[in-house]
């Protein structure tokens, strides 16, 4: 490695997963840092490096130049040395397996966002699997909340993937987006409107229909059935495997939340789209302009963003905690976290970064 900036840490630090390991590995590349990063997913059951993984990290490494060492399933412990600024133009990009989709985005978009020319990108893996954000919540929830900071990005579903097959098709488009502005999230303002879609893949449309009446059922029983525009039923999208899950999220003034659920064998319709609509009760119910999952998410743009931003969510999950420890010592942004009645406050004063 070089006598650059050099950086160490310890992947089994806070949640100890993939995110860690993602971020840590987004940040080096942008900001020029040479990264060791050790105890990769030492909590898990199987721990070190998954396909899903090495995809992230490769595509970081390709449209920077960064070299990396360690790359291999299982291998918990990987070198990085940083290339220059990323570069526009168009890659494919295959995970492989099932491997989500949202979460490579998750890694990628900070350094996309910072390539020289537009990037177009299409992305093979699973689009709607466990323990990740369908496509359709970072569509609707997660995007929408990025454009705030002023990320330049779109996303089209052009299949959906589902455990275990995989196989489904995203194609994203990134124009350069720094530096980035502060955002202010703290008081959502009036709620404007609930939406939302129902999907399924190689069953019934009324399996689709069933989640979203539930959903509605349920909001209306709630009170805020007035507010609902449109759960969109879509049985038409292709796919690779048989699934369905729902997404609904809610647009205020100055916020969007949102809840998803995923069907499984056995799981009644029904029961999937009142877990979604529960979901997106518990951030209606908070007076949260952001849900908690949303909140991890935007901790690394706050940390890059030019001056203070702050972002209110109803809880401050052990992958926001984990961001923000790794953004401090990696950017040297500073966070603070404070409680406001009910509601967590995360202040950030960004390092306003520029690529060069």
């Amino acid at each position: 490695m070089s006598a650059r900036a050099f950086v160490e840490v310890d992947g089994s630090y806070g949640e100890g997963g993939g995110q860690l390991l993602r971020y840590s590995v987004a940040l080096a590349a942008l900001l020029g840092k040479s990264l060791r990063i050790y105890n990769i997913r030492a909590k898990r059951d199987n721990p070190g490096l998954r396909p899903q993984h090495l995809t992230a990290v490769k595509t970081i490494a390709e449209v920077s130049g960064a070299r990396v060492k360690g790359l291999a399933v299982g291998s918990t412990e990987l070198y990085v040395e940083p290339g220059g600024r990323p570069r526009g133009g168009s890659f494919d990009i295959d995970i492989g397996t099932a491997g989500s989709i949202s979460l490579l985005l998750q890694a990628t978009l900070p350094v996309l966002a910072a390539a020289s020319g537009e990037v177009r990108m299409t992305v093979k893996g699973g689009t709607d699997v466990k323990w990740a954000p369908p496509i359709p919540y970072f569509q609707h929830v997660l995007l929408p909340l990025l454009r705030e900071f002023g990320v330049k990005a779109e996303l089209k579903l052009l299949r959906r993937g589902y455990y275990p097959q995989g196989g489904g098709l995203v194609e994203v488009r990134v124009e350069p987006s720094y530096p980035l502005k502060p955002v202010r999230l703290v008081e959502r303002g009036e709620l404007r409107e609930v939406g939302g879609v129902s999907y399924a893949s190689g069953l019934p449309r009324h399996v689709a229909e069933r989640q979203a009446q539930a959903a509605l059922e349920l909001l209306r029983r709630e009170g805020y059935g007035g507010y609902v525009s449109e759960i969109e039923i879509d049985v038409e999208t292709p796919a690779v495997g048989v699934g369905s899950g729902i997404v609904l999220w809610a647009k205020f003034e100055r916020g969007i939340v949102g809840g998803d659920a995923l069907g499984e064998k056995g799981k009644r319709a029904e029961v999937v789209g009142r877990e979604a609509a529960e979901r997106l009760l518990q951030s209606l119910r908070s007076g949260a302009p952001v849900d908690p999952y949303a909140l991890d998410n935007l901790v690394i743009y706050m940390a890059l963003a030019e001056g203070s931003s702050r972002v209110a969510s109803s809880e401050l999950t052990s992958h926001a905690e984990t961001a923000i420890w790794l953004c401090e010592r990696l950017s040297g942004a500073r966070f603070r976290v404070e409680r406001v009645g009910s509601l967590f406050e995360v202040e950030a004063e960004g390092i306003g970064f520029k690529p060069s």
